[in-house]
């Protein structure tokens, strides 16, 4: 004891000070935290952490108190460090641990306005823990967003009871052929690139076109440029790694590939099958890769590129519905590639623009037998926008919207009769052999106006042109959008516009369809309203409900002898509510869909749309309890119409029997009801984070009826089940 006294008394006598300086970094993901303070004890001294989270005492004087040091951290978000420490360590290491952990890190260039009233977004922070997204898929989570339907595994998104080929599916604006991989459980892009999914379901602007029924877009975000961040990540149903980080001051990228081997446990689950042997398991893939660089201070570069590829192969040992020409080897594979760049920049303090290109292949191939279709696709999309703001109450948005295409296709198909979504047999279709190489050149200009009537009114008159070269068509599409801000939490808002696309190409082609259709065409009015019923600090709650009718015309339908004709007309109406609810650890979300989707066709008379769900209800729950994340969906969703098969008819010069039909989806399949449930644990070391998940789909596991199968001479039927329970465990390492 005497030598301690003896030791501080020479220390005060000497009046020797000490310096000591560190880093402080943000627990496990080793962020360096800046501008924060940090306390030293019992010196009473402080420091604030630079840019690259270091800081610094000294020298600081002896303060006469025996004993270790103390530093002390205390910043919002963040768990309260209290560190004892040597005095004389000469270098410190600090690792502050957050509150609360997201699993990606998006860096925010800007916040681009909301043009659409319409439109709905999910960000990283809404998609990455929802539960039925199997370890946060952004367009499985999307599928809770009003208006989007029930789909069935395989299918792509469905959206306000519009057909999957009325839906345009895009990245970062730019049309893409698929959004989903094969069995719908996995979407092209990672997760991880994906900054945010957005649905405009009804009264979009004129920005976006060639979708009478609804846009889905993945915009990619900006790389993180503040460190390198590496993810790696496995579960039943893939495996991946992701890379993100700096590469300079001015430079950022992103990286990620992904394979999965969930067509190894269908493999398995088909052993025992007599019809079906597996030959090569189903398999998908990608790749997305994220480029952005600060060219200087007004102008900003970045590229993305995604490689998408499914595949499966096997063999049909007896046929399907003794239909004899679905016997043998079956393959399908479809593949595309995009490569975006996009410049932004601003040329004046009111004016912004912005121009991107997407190059890219799409191959399709299938084949069953004899049977073969093969699609090669080149194409270059063009986007370019210039942005003027006038003054306050005008701003201007004049854009080009264009698409190039080059199509080679082969293919010897039977004819197709498909009327009321039953298909006739392949081998009672007459045969059809062709190859053909043909281009296209779709272009779009328009322009929106944004007039700020009064403080609280802005009106918007857009219009949009699309010239289709498929059907040798200049089409005029008027568009408009009024919102109404009656108060700071309360918006009111309405839009109307009328919408194109273009037919699809089999079914304008001068071999297989019919030259002379024209593009369909629809007509969308919608109205509604948002409002948060919480003021600030108190958690939030708010409501959002929209009313939607879409006219839609000129459909395309093939009639009995399999010959297209513009014939189709149809509507669709409903209504939408979501109501959000987050405080403290605590969020949850109802989601209500009403919907009638009505078709008409000469001699079939008005029946239900193939899609049609009346009702579709959405529950969803989520707890966060310090590094335990616990959640889960509830849905119930009105069973999809089909058309009854009254009998059949035996066809002895194809040995195979032709389906009469009843009334067209005049009949549903049972309704749809399921949970799923969701839990996600992190433990967080100083420089890495491990994640676990336990993502379970069905858990009741309810035989959903996803459609009929008929005998093979249709005297009986049953409905094909959907997707049993299918738990998914995954884990996550994040370094």
């Amino acid at each position: 004891m005497r030598w301690k006294v003896l030791s501080l008394l020479l220390w005060f006598a000497l009046g020797e000070s000490f310096a000591l300086e560190g880093v402080l970094l943000e627990r496990g993901t080793k962020i360096p935290l800046k501008g924060s303070n940090v306390f030293l004890l019992p010196a009473k001294a402080k420091a604030v952490t630079s840019d690259d989270g270091s800081f610094s005492f000294g020298p600081v004087a002896p303060t006469g108190e025996a004993g270790p040091c103390k530093v002390i951290v205390n910043l919002t978000g963040y768990k309260k460090l209290e560190e004892e420490i040597d005095c004389q360590t000469p270098s410190l290491k600090l690792y502050l641990e957050k509150i609360r952990y997201s699993d990606f890190v998006t860096t925010v260039t800007s916040k681009a306005p909301k043009r659409d009233a319409q439109m709905k977004a999910l960000k990283q922070e809404d998609f990455i823990n929802m539960p039925g997204s199997f370890g946060g898929d952004p367009v499985r989570a999307a599928q809770n967003l009003p208006g989007v339907a029930q789909s069935g595994p395989g299918a792509q998104v469905v959206v306000q009871g519009a057909s999957p080929d009325d839906t345009g599916y895009l990245i970062n604006g730019h049309f893409v052929p698929i959004i989903f991989h094969f069995g719908g459980l996995a979407s092209v892009v990672a997760p991880q690139a994906v900054d945010r999914v957005e649905l405009r379901p009804s009264g979009y602007g004129p920005e976006y076109s060639r979708a009478i029924g609804g846009i889905i877009n993945l915009e990619t975000k900006a790389p993180r440029d503040d460190k390198i961040t590496n993810t790696v990540y496995v579960d039943i149903l893939n495996a991946g790694a992701v890379s993100e980080g700096p590469i300079d001051d001015k430079r950022s990228f992103l990286i990620s590939g992904r394979y999965s081997y969930i067509g190894q446990v269908l493999k398995l689950a088909t052993e025992e099958e007599e019809d079906i042997n597996i030959d090569s398991a189903p398999v998908y893939g990608d790749v997305t890769a994220l480029y952005r660089k600060e060219l200087s201070d007004t102008w900003t570069y970045d590229n993305t590129f995604v490689y998408s590829r499914d595949e499966i192969e096997f063999i049909v040992q007896r046929a399907f519905g003794d239909d004899p020409a679905l016997r043998g080897g079956l393959a399908n594979t479809t593949e595309f590639f995009r490569f975006i760049p996009r410049l932004t920049g601003r040329l004046s303090d009111r004016t912004t623009t912005t121009h991107s290109l997407a190059i890219g292949q799409d191959k399709i191939y299938f084949n069953i037998g004899s049977q073969f279709f093969d699609l090669d696709r080149d194409v270059i999309t063009h986007r370019s926008e210039l942005v003027h703001q006038f003054n306050k109450e005008h701003k201007l948005f004049v854009g080009l919207d264009n698409e190039f295409d080059n199509a080679k296709v082969s293919l010897s198909l039977p004819s197709r009769f498909n009327q009321g979504g039953v298909d006739n047999p392949f081998s009672s279709g007459a045969e059809r052999r062709f190859s053909i190489e043909n281009s296209d050149i779709n272009i779009g200009p328009y322009w929106r106006y944004n007039w700020q009537a009064t403080d609280k009114l802005t009106i918007s008159p857009n219009m949009r042109f699309d010239y289709f070269s498929e059907t040798k068509e200049f089409i005029a599409q008027p568009r408009g959008q009024i919102i109404y801000q009656w108060s700071p939490k309360l918006k009111l808002n309405l839009s109307a516009g009328l919408y194109a696309q273009a037919p699809e190409p089999q079914e304008v082609s001068e071999d297989y369809g019919n030259p002379n259709i024209t593009a369909p065409r629809s007509t969308h009015y919608t109205v509604g309203w948002e409002k948060d019923f919480l003021e600030e600090g108190q958690g939030r709650f708010s409501v959002i409900n929209n009313f939607f009718y879409k006219d839609l015309d000129n459909l395309v339908n093939p009639d009995s002898n399999a010959v297209y004709l513009n014939n189709g007309t149809g509507k669709i109406y409903g209504m939408e509510v979501q109501a959000n609810y987050r405080k403290g650890p605590w969020s949850g979300q109802l989601v209500y869909t009403y919907l009638d989707s009505r078709r008409t066709i000469p001699g079939q008379g008005e029946f239900p749309a193939q899609f049609d769900q009346t009702h579709n209800f959405n529950l969803i729950g989520a707890y966060d309890l310090d590094r335990w994340s616990f959640s889960g969906r509830f849905r119930i969703v009105t069973g999809n119409p089909y058309t009854p098969v009254t009998q059949g008819i035996f066809d002895s010069n194809n040995d195979v029997y032709i389906p009469v039909r009843g009334p067209f989806f005049s009949e549903r399949v049972s309704a749809f009801r399921q949970l799923d449930l969701r839990v996600e644990r992190k433990t967080v070391y100083d420089t890495w984070i491990l994640s676990w998940y336990v993502d379970i789909q069905n858990v009741l596991n309810r035989s959903n009826g996803e459609g009929i199968d008929y005998a093979y001479d249709y005297s009986t039927s049953v409905e094909d089940d959907g997707l049993p329970i299918l738990p998914t465990f995954g884990v996550k390492g994040v370094f």
